[in-house]
């Protein structure tokens, strides 16, 4: 008797951010073979320009999350120790310190009264503290401790590898310009050369414009620009993140303290104020007093994917065996993992996607 093996299911992902490297991990572990295309290099991009937040618990509360996001990031949050583990979390500055986030007056204490009673009808967890940490002036703060973060410009080269040793393919600078169907298989087109595939996810970010033609669930991606600065941090140990509502400070590994962020949509540039810069690095020290005494060591911005009601983009496309993973927003690193999953999922057993996250809630097909 002839036994024939299965062929491997052959996916291409336009994108090489946190998504769509994440897509490619979860397919690549599922016995897919998988070709990313990246118009830079991949790993860089929103991913490098982030803050490397695992806030599930103070993402959900403050943004008076749905209960299909908050499960989604709880999802994220769930799959992050995996992550962890498969990539090294000593090598993406990995932890779990939690998050504080204060409040000094009247507006600030209503703010927690609020995050307080979402975050209850949402089940995640929180306490109110009655002792504040040391180096944090405020009257009043709540934590959630199950949230955490990372170092995100480790995370991008690590995640890379990460790919490329399980066999996956990554093909940088190489901008997908064109998709078609032929058949049972999508092409792909880049000024290089075409190839066919099974099926195809778009994970392009702000970037992926050119596809509109193919795709009109990407006109609904805007760009949301963020300004960050980074602090000297030696012999500063924070072993918590901060979340305030004008400012958030994180701790990578090698000391740095990071201070954003802004939010200014619409804006593609990736310049800096230097106003702006002053103005977020005042918001952390009112919080954090010993910021002062540092040294500034660098500035930037980045450019968020967002959409009109700031939640991903997840599912089907209008070309057969064309997958969306857009429009993480702020989230990507949080929610990478449970994205990943969910298009294994969909395209190689053909479990649907969560209804809420569908581009029909913008487009009539």
């Amino acid at each position: 008797m002839d036994f024939k093996s299965k062929p491997r299911d052959r996916i291409a992902i336009a994108g090489g951010g946190i998504a769509g490297l994440a897509c490619a991990k979860a397919l690549l572990n599922r016995g897919a073979a998988v070709t990313v295309y990246e118009a830079g290099a991949a790993g860089q991009g929103a991913l490098w320009a982030s803050g490397g937040m695992l806030a599930g618990g103070f993402e959900c509360a403050e943004a008076n999350a749905s209960p299909a996001f908050a499960e989604l990031a709880r999802r994220g949050m769930a799959l992050w120790s995996d992550w962890a583990e498969d990539l090294g979390a000593a090598r993406i500055g990995y932890r779990v310190g939690g998050v504080i986030s204060p409040a000094s007056d009247g507006a600030g204490l209503d703010w927690l009264d609020v995050l307080a009673e979402r975050a209850g009808q949402l089940d995640i967890p929180y306490r109110r503290l009655r002792r504040l940490p040391e180096r944090v002036r405020a009257r009043a703060a709540i934590e959630f401790p199950a949230d955490g973060e990372l170092d995100n410009r480790l995370l991008g080269p690590c995640l890379a590898a990460c790919v490329r040793e399980a066999g996956g393919h990554i093909l940088e600078c190489r901008n997908v310009t064109a998709l078609a169907t032929d058949g049972d298989r999508v092409r792909v087109e880049t000024h290089e050369a075409s190839h066919d595939f099974d099926a195809v996810i778009l994970a392009t970010g702000v970037a992926g414009q050119v596809l509109q033609p193919a795709e009109p669930a990407l006109s609904a991606i805007w760009p949301v620009k963020g300004q960050m600065l980074s602090l000297e941090g030696e012999g500063e140990r924070l072993a918590f993140c901060l979340r305030a509502r004008n400012a958030y400070v994180s701790q990578k590994p090698d000391g740095r303290l990071v201070i954003g962020a802004t939010s200014e949509p619409g804006k593609y540039d990736t310049d800096t104020d230097d106003t702006v810069i002053e103005a977020l690095r005042r918001n952390a020290e009112h919080w954090l007093p010993g910021l002062g005494d540092l040294k500034l060591t660098g500035s930037w911005a980045g450019i968020r994917p967002g959409t009109p009601d700031n939640l991903p983009i997840l599912g089907p496309g209008a070309l057969p065996g064309v997958y969306l993973a857009l429009g993480l927003y702020r989230n990507g690193v949080l929610l990478a993992p449970a994205v990943g999953e969910l298009m294994a999922d969909a395209i190689l057993s053909g479990t649907a996607l969560p209804a809420d996250f569908g581009a029909a809630r913008f487009f009539q097909r």
